[in-house]
This record gives structure tokens, C-alpha cells and sequence, in this order.
């Protein structure tokens, strides 16, 4: 219910601002989604093609100056700008994908190749229907414990005897624990006092799912450090990137949550779901039991990523913003246009 509260909070107030006119310009509102970053990506490849048209005509002048007129001019030539038929070389990873997918489906005439790895689900992400996205995640967990066994004591800071089944439910019984009674951290010479509490932990899951080959050392250390009654380490990770801040004088005549105040980089989260909010029209249109529903849905799908994936939603609970402009048309282009791919 406090988050559900805290939720609507954010969301009525942001939403309602970012939707509203002012001084007679179009509200931000409605252009923070993906089509109008797909149609921005046709801008950027021809502006680039236009600079290297411009440092080809330069080098092919350097060239011939050195070493006599090329009668081919090969670099103007390989550098020239094709105006409106400059093609997109593109890799994207998890909303990178959304946004490649989109682009392929708006503008597939112009695409050389396109890449997408860790692939959203586009009628998951936009319509909200279809399979849920977390059907495998707690197979990376089981992978975890697999390798922490395999590793042994020396390898794996979080290792329990008795093989992967018995690190799984020591995992689970340090969650268990936790959610019981957060563990207090007292300051040390370098940090404040600290509480690492039952959402930490499934936070530090969350990096380890998703990056498992970065954050399994961690996992494991973070975890162990739990285990042991200790949890400086984890209050270490916890208070590593906060950083002290001496406020502006504009910053204190003006509020403490005015623009004056605002960090460059701290409000990209909630940017983040801003876009997903107003690209997938129907994921805010929940009340409170089929808000329940659906995190017991996610749950019991995912014990290591299903709360985690519920607060997305719940970040959009409400949300109001509208986009004036949104790709309404098919994904699956190649099976229903008369469409001819580069690659």
C-alpha cells in the first residue's frame, strides 16, 4: 500500500506537469516515447553522412595534392552522401531493441543491418499482452548456485555444502531472514551508519540476473557478508556512489526540488519510465487488486525478478501523458509487406 501510495504521488503530479502546456508550447508530453527517437535516428545517419561526405571530399583533395589526381576519386566516391537514402547500421540491447525493432518496423528501406541482443518482447512492451518476460530469469539463479558450488569455499564467498540445492536455500533462508529484521551497520571511518534491508538484497539479485557474468562475484560476496552478521561490505556498495553536495545559492532561494537543484544524470530513472509509461498506453490502466494480481502473477513466475518487475508497472499507475505521435502499425513487417530488406 506505501508504495502503491508513493507511486501515485510521483506519477499524478509528474505526469500531470510534463502534460501541460506552457506558455503555449506543445507539452513535453507527448513526444517522450520511441517513434519520434526512430524518425530522430533518420537525422542523425544522414547528418553523419553529410560529415563524411565533407571529410571524404577533404581526403580524396590531401590524396591527389600528394600523390596526383586519383581519376577514380575512390574516397569522394566511397564517402558520398546518398541524400535521403542513407541506410542505419544499429546494435541495441534490452530498450535499445524496442527502439531497433521500431525503427525496422516505421523505416525498413532504410536499414542496413540491425543487431538486437536481449530482445523485448514488442507486443509485451507496447500492448502489455503475451507471454511474460521473466519465464527463464530464475534460471541464471540456478546457474549461480551451480557455479558457487563448483567454485567451492575458496572461490565462491557464499558457499554452502551440500551442492546448488543447498546455496539455493541458504539464499532463500538469508531472504527469509532479512525480511524478519533488517541488519544494522554501524558507521565506519569512511561512511555514515547504514540499514541494509530485505529490498537491498533483491536489488543486488537484480544486478546479478541481469549481468551475472559482472556481478556474480559480487552476488556472492554481498550475500556471504549478510550470512556473517556483518554487512559492512554491503553498506560499503550501498554508499559508494553518494556523493557529498554543497548547494548553489540559486539552489537555496529556489527550493530544494526546483530545476536550480536538479543534478545532470539524477532524474534519468525516472526518464526511464516516463518513455515506457507513454509508449505502452495500457500498462497505468490497473486498480489496486488487478495490480495484485498481476505481482502474484510475476511472483510466482519469478522468485528473483518478480517484485523487481511489478514496480515497473507500478511506476506508471495513472500515468497521464498522451504521445502525439505513436507507431500504431505491425512489427512482424516482413511476413505482411511487400517489403525488400537490405540483408
Amino acid at each position: 500500500m506505501r508504495n502503491w501510495q508513493r507511486s501515485k504521488a510521483l506519477v499524478d503530479g509528474c505526469s500531470e506537469a510534463i502534460s501541460t502546456s506552457v506558455n503555449g508550447e506543445e507539452a513535453i508530453g507527448e513526444h517522450v516515447n520511441t517513434s519520434p527517437v526512430a524518425r530522430d535516428m533518420i537525422e542523425i545517419i544522414e547528418r553523419h553522412a553529410q560529415w563524411r561526405e565533407k571529410q571524404g571530399k577533404a581526403a580524396q583533395k590531401a590524396y591527389d595534392l600528394q600523390n596526383g589526381r586519383d581519376k577514380s576519386q575512390s574516397i569522394a566516391t566511397r564517402t558520398r552522401w546518398n541524400k535521403g537514402n542513407e541506410k542505419l547500421l544499429y546494435w541495441g540491447r534490452s530498450y535499445g531493441t524496442v527502439l531497433g525493432a521500431t525503427f525496422a518496423a516505421m523505416y525498413p528501406d532504410r536499414v542496413a543491418r540491425v543487431v538486437l541482443d536481449g530482445v523485448v518482447d514488442l507486443d509485451n512492451y507496447y500492448l502489455t499482452t503475451g507471454p511474460s518476460v521473466l519465464v527463464d530469469s530464475d534460471a541464471i539463479l540456478d546457474r549461480f548456485t551451480l557455479y558457487c558450488d563448483t567454485a567451492g569455499p575458496e572461490g565462491c564467498p557464499f558457499y554452502t555444502p551440500g551442492g546448488p540445492g543447498a546455496i539455493k536455500k541458504a539464499y532463500r533462508g538469508l531472504l527469509s531472514s532479512i525480511y524478519e529484521e533488517s541488519l544494522a551497520v554501524p558507521a565506519s571511518p569512511t561512511r555514515g551508519p547504514e540499514v541494509i534491508t530485505w529490498t537491498d538484497v533483491n536489488v543486488i539479485t537484480r544486478i546479478a540476473m541481469y549481468q551475472p557474468l559482472l556481478a556474480f562475484p559480487l552476488f556472492a560476496r554481498l550475500l556471504a557478508d549478510i550470512k556473517q552478521g556483518n554487512g559492512s561490505a554491503f553498506a560499503d556498495f550501498k554508499q559508494r556512489n553518494r556523493q557529498p553536495s554543497c548547494p548553489s545559492d540559486e539552489c537555496l532561494l529556489a527550493g530544494p526540488f526546483s530545476r536550480e537543484c536538479t543534478v545532470p544524470g539524477e532524474n534519468d530513472n525516472y526518464a526511464t519510465a516516463a518513455i515506457l509509461c507513454t509508449d505502452a498506453e495500457k500498462l497505468g490502466n490497473i486498480d489496486k487488486e488487478g495490480f495484485k494480481r498481476y505481482w502474484s502473477d510475476l511472483k510466482a513466475g519469478s522468485e528473483t525478478l518478480g517484485d523487481y518487475w511489478a514496480h515497473l508497472r507500478l511506476n506508471c499507475v495513472g500515468w497521464k501523458a498522451k504521445a502525439k505521435w505513436r507507431f500504431t502499425g505491425a512489427f512482424y513487417l516482413l511476413l505482411i509487406r511487400n517489403v525488400t530488406t537490405s540483408h
